[in-house]
Formats: structure tokens, C-alpha cells, sequence
């Protein structure tokens, strides 16, 4: 164990940080407050190629410095994690994990690291796995990862907008704490976590899943549409969400063979899990290439994709007939996979063998026919999901999960593909083999 009290001992972070990362395999990171000023455990994550993970603060206040977040969003890399616990993280920790952890009471900033009177102690993991407080250090990171959100371009900006208003509302503190827009609900303290209720509990967990998987989607676009990355046979125009799908889909299905069986996926986690980054970057190598049957990727991209979109548009929806619909249900993975586990007597159809077509088609014509119990059609349903107000994964959930908006045998799979489908450019289509691809990647998102 050691004191680290910076100037009055001469044991600094930023010596912790130039003699520990080079030795972990990776850093995990739970402080405060982060300001534009320091960088440094950072930039030498970067430099070593060390995976990080960093829990920042959100409140009214703007404890974490925008810069810090657009730092992790320019990455572009999963490598590279950044989430925000509203409002009750004060916590300063940093884990090189396989090698130790400093505990103290040091933010992530130029004063604190250099100037302020801090005091904290290193711990190593040798030391800690004498007793109980390896897994108690362990169980602290679930316990914030569990409340953690997921940043995107949209928080940078409100990030901007509420530094801004708070400095013009800096003599009248109190009134601005209680009218600030927030863009994450307002975390509640751990005391009362079990008062709130199970179906919010069960949205929140939802929310915080459908951002992450859809921020490694986008970054995931943002690599694909390179000209170094993007295959001869995919037009420079190509919707970046459709594309990046189809990357996924492909490096399941083709590359890790994941159909085959979960074992393939989790044997692929447990390989590229500690460097996701050289995983992308292998398998990005892979689709440039190209050297695979790629017609039922260019399929989807060039016929069922543009069909999808002209379908499910948002001045088209509303006039679609039976037929119109059934054909687009048709394109959906996730909706004629469920088909074509469905009985045939069931759907109407003869038991001998059917092919997948006809029994998508079959069951969507029953969908067709279905109302919510607030009485919505499927169209209804389907424009409040991809065109309705609000946030999109609400909409999702509502429609999973509550009675006026919820339809038979459509659940967060079949949504996430159809908003994906109608709006690409926003939402990268997204689905459970998407999830399966995206962990095989090495990307810790979780299913929904």
C-alpha cells in the first residue's frame, strides 16, 4: 500500500499512471469530475493501446468537462468507453485492473493531480485478493456500470447548451439546479433505488442497452463508410446504418459462423473482448476484401433495404394496403425468423414443409388483422413507433411492452429492425444477431 499525497510525499498520479498502464490489460476509471485540463490517463491509454472505460458524473453543474466527452466520441472505438451516472457518483477510483488501484480523493484535473492537497492510497491486487476487497472493488464498478448512460453526439450538445446556462445562471444557483434540462433522469441515491418501480426500473435498463449497442453501430458506420474500409461492390451513397448492419450481419453469420452455435460467439468474446478495437479492425479488413459469397448482403442492401424505406416512409405508411405490408414484414429478419418457428395449422397453412416466405407472409397477414387493446391498427402502431414523438427507444418500449400500443409477437428485435430499416441515417438497424455479432466483435453490450 501506498500514500499518495502528491507534493508532500512526491507519489504523484501522474507517476501511478506513467508506471501502471503500460502493465494492465486494462483501466477502469470511476471520477467525479473531469476537466479539460487533464488528460493524461487518457491519452496514455491511447498510446499504449490499453482499453478504458470511464464513469463520469452528470448533473446540472457540468462536472465533466464537454472536451472529456468529445475525446471518447472521437475515438470512435470500443475501446474507448465513456458513461455518465447522474447525479450520485462521487466516487474517485482508478483500477489498472491485473495490477492495482488507486482509492482517494483526486478529480481529473490539473489542480487536483498537481496543486490541491489530496490524499489517497495504491493499492495492489495482490494485496487485495488477501481479503474481501478485490470483489467489493468489483462489485463497486457493477454497481456503477448498472447506473451509467450511454453518451452520443446529442449529450456533447447538451453538455454545450447547459455549460452555457449555467454560467449565466451562476448568481441564482439554487432556481437553475431545479429548472436545468437534463438529458439522463435524475439518478436516485442508492438507499432508494428499490422504491422505484419495476416497469421504470425495466424501461431505464432498456434505454441504457438500446444506446450502447446503437452508439458501437454508429461508430462501427463511421469506419465502414472509409474508402479504405468500404468493399468495390458498395456505392460511396449507401445509407452508413444499412451498411453497418450488414457488416455485422455478415461477420456473424460468415466470418465467426455464429448460427452455429452460442459457443462460437462467446469463444469470440472471450478472444477480442481485450482489444475490440484490433477485432474491428481485423474483421474491417476481412469486408474489404470481400474474398465471400456476399449476394444475400448485396440483396438486403440494393432490393429489400430501398424497398423497406419507401414502404415505411413517413407520408407512405399510412396508405399501405394488406398486401403492401405483408410484402415489407417479408424483409424483416428478426419478424420471419419468429414466422418461421410458427406451427403451419396455426398460420393457416397445410402441414407439409413451407418455405420461410410463406409463412412470413401468412403471419403477417394475421398481424394485419390484430388491434391493441386501446384499439390501434398496425399502421397506427407502426407510424407512432418510427415517426412519433419523443424519444425513439420510449416508443420501442411502449410498444413492447405497454397495453395501448403493444401488437402480437412483436418484440424489441423486430422494432429495433424496422425503426433501423425506415431510418438508417438516424438508426442503424439493430436486432439480436446484430447484439450476437456485436459481442462476437469483443463489444460488452448486453441483449434487451
Amino acid at each position: 500500500m501506498e500514500l499518495i499525497a502528491g507534493a508532500i510525499n512526491k507519489r504523484r498520479l501522474h507517476n501511478l499512471v506513467a508506471q501502471h498502464t503500460s502493465e494492465c490489460s486494462e483501466v477502469r476509471a470511476a471520477i467525479a469530475y473531469a476537466g479539460r485540463d487533464n488528460l493524461a490517463l487518457l491519452e496514455a491509454c491511447q498510446r499504449l493501446g490499453k482499453p478504458l472505460t470511464y464513469y463520469g458524473r452528470y448533473d446540472h453543474t457540468v462536472p465533466v468537462h464537454p472536451a472529456v466527452v468529445r475525446w471518447f466520441l472521437d475515438q470512435k472505438s470500443p475501446n474507448f468507453t465513456c458513461r455518465m451516472v447522474p447525479d450520485i457518483l462521487h466516487a474517485k477510483v482508478i483500477w489498472w485492473v491485473g495490477v492495482g488501484a488507486y482509492i482517494g480523493s483526486a478529480n481529473m484535473t490539473d489542480r487536483a493531480w498537481v496543486s490541491n492537497i489530496e490524499a489517497g492510497t495504491f493499492l495492489r491486487e495482490e494485496d487485495m485478493e488477501k481479503t474481501s476487497m478485490m470483489e467489493e472493488l468489483r462489485t463497486l464498478f457493477d454497481v456503477i456500470d448498472a447506473r451509467g448512460e450511454v453518451i452520443d453526439e446529442a449529450f456533447h450538445k447538451h453538455l454545450l447548451d447547459l455549460q452555457k446556462l449555467s454560467k449565466a445562471a451562476s448568481a441564482a444557483a439554487y432556481e437553475f439546479e431545479q429548472k436545468a434540462p437534463r438529458f439522463f433522469p435524475k439518478g436516485e441515491g442508492l438507499a432508494s433505488v428499490d422504491q422505484q418501480s419495476a416497469v421504470e426500473r425495466g424501461y431505464q435498463e432498456f434505454e441504457r442497452r438500446w444506446r450502447e449497442s446503437l452508439q458501437a453501430l454508429r461508430d462501427i458506420a463511421d469506419h465502414l463508410v472509409l474508402e479504405s474500409n468500404r468493399p468495390s461492390w458498395i456505392p460511396a451513397d449507401t445509407p452508413a446504418g444499412a451498411q453497418a448492419d450488414q457488416f455485422v450481419h455478415a461477420y456473424y453469420y460468415r466470418f465467426v459462423e455464429g448460427h452455429r452455435g452460442g459457443e462460437r460467439v462467446k469463444a469470440a468474446f472471450a478472444k477480442n473482448s481485450a482489444n475490440p478495437a484490433a477485432a474491428l479492425r481485423e474483421a474491417l479488413a476481412w469486408w474489404k476484401a470481400a474474398d465471400f459469397d456476399y449476394e444475400g448482403e448485396r440483396n438486403t442492401l440494393f432490393n429489400w433495404a430501398p424497398k423497406l424505406r419507401a414502404l415505411l416512409a413517413k407520408d407512405r405508411l399510412s396508405t399501405l394496403t394488406s398486401e403492401e405490408f405483408s410484402s415489407a414484414m417479408s424483409m424483416v429478419h428478426a419478424f420471419t425468423d419468429y414466422a418461421s418457428k410458427r406451427d403451419n395449422v396455426e398460420l393457416g397453412l397445410s402441414a407439409e414443409r413451407q418455405d420461410r416466405h410463406a409463412k412470413a407472409l401468412a403471419h403477417a397477414g394475421q398481424l394485419w388483422e390484430t388491434r391493441t387493446e386501446a384499439g390501434h391498427t398496425p399502421l397506427e402502431v407502426f407510424k407512432y413507433v418510427i415517426w412519433g414523438p419523443g424519444a425513439v427507444e420510449r416508443r420501442i418500449w411502449n410498444a413492447a411492452r405497454t397495453s395501448q400500443w403493444r401488437l402480437p409477437w412483436l418484440q424489441f428485435s423486430t422494432w429495433g429492425e424496422v425503426v433501423g430499416w425506415a431510418r438508417a441515417d438516424d438508426y442503424p438497424p439493430r436486432n439480436d444477431r446484430t447484439l450476437k455479432g456485436l459481442r462476437a466483435l469483443g463489444y460488452p453490450v448486453r441483449g434487451v
